[in-house]
């Protein structure tokens, strides 16, 4: 059966929970703030935001397996405009960079039909695997998972529409695989970062002659 579990007290908890061995957990995290043009980068708060999650990482769910984010060089429009889309990466690499880890960018951001393909793999059973991405597509993602493997489309229903304003939700799902490698059986957990209202400055800001943010 499908669950929702709104997580009220997971963030309070400092430690990562142990998952089952047969249990693979997917992180979805959105890139962080971004300015007002957004030329496909992160602005000051966005920076601090990514340079916060590794901590966040760590104490909910543990060393991450692999991370994925999109490959930068894939163009996105912002504001009418097409840049080099880097914001996932810089988001996540802080991360990758505490854990030791690379990070695979295979994919463009729109490519989620392979992404998913890399991601549901009998081999893939009792990791935990984080991804950053746009925001729109970790939705659609994370609701055809949830409708292949988690109960239809009412149970797809369930994820949340993700809001343009809103850089702080995590969508968690846990798929249990059995020992046959069989598909496997998905539940969804929404979570939050908890790391609105990062400083806007960066952290180079209080340097001698640093330029000030536009």
């Amino acid at each position: 059966m499908f669950a929702v579990v709104l997580a009220l007290g997971l963030s309070g908890l400092g430690i990562a929970q142990p998952a089952s061995a047969r249990t693979e957990t997917l992180v979805f995290v959105r890139h962080g703030e971004k300015p007002a043009k957004g030329y496909g980068q992160l602005d000051c708060q966005g920076l601090n935001r990514a340079m916060a999650l590794p901590a966040v990482i760590a104490a909910k769910f543990g060393k991450p397996d692999a991370i994925y984010a999109p490959n930068p060089s894939a163009q996105k429009k912002d504001n009418g405009v097409r840049y080099d889309y880097v914001r996932p990466l810089a988001t996540i690499e802080p991360t990758a960079i505490q854990f030791t880890l690379p990070v695979n960018t295979d994919y463009g951001y729109s490519e989620i039909d392979k992404l998913e393909q890399a991601l549901i793999q009998p081999g893939q059973a009792g990791k935990l695997i984080v991804t950053a991405w746009e925001h729109r597509e970790i939705e659609d993602l994370v609701r055809d998972i949830v409708s292949k493997y988690g109960g239809g489309s009412s149970a797809a229903s369930n994820v949340p529409y993700w809001h343009s304003s809103d850089f702080d939700s995590v969508y968690v799902v846990k798929l249990d695989w059995d020992a046959q490698g069989q598909a496997p059986r998905a539940t969804f957990v929404h979570d939050h970062e908890g790391l609105d209202g990062r400083p806007k400055d960066c952290p180079c800001a209080a340097l001698p002659d640093a330029p000030a943010a536009k």
